[in-house]
């Protein structure tokens, strides 16, 4: 008896990128409708890198290094050290005080 192969889908944000993805035998019916169903090998390889892929239309396709160098300056920049070590402290005393 030959078994079922599984499916997979990968969902997009409103600005095309992808948000994620699903596998029929582990998500069933909790799929979303908006879902596109790919190859495991579509899955392998978009999985491995999402930032570098888009929905254009109804293509998915690779995004040009302008489109990504362009989406990695609209990022906010990281937070500093001390900026990171004040939200741990922060967040260590609301431990130690019972308020977290």
């Amino acid at each position: 008896m030959e078994q079922k192969q599984p499916q997979y889908y990968t969902v997009f944000d409103t600005t095309g990128n992808i948000a994620g993805f699903y596998v029929d035998e582990i998500h069933g019916d909790a799929i979303p409708k908006t879902a596109i169903p790919i190859t495991e090998e579509e899955w392998q390889t978009y999985s491995a890198a999402p930032h570098r892929y888009k929905l254009d239309g109804d293509t998915i396709r690779e995004k040009t290094p302008e489109e990504i160098e362009a989406e990695r300056a609209q990022r906010p920049p990281a937070p500093s050290m001390e900026q990171r070590l004040n939200a741990v402290e922060d967040m260590l005393l609301g431990i130690l005080l019972g308020g977290v």
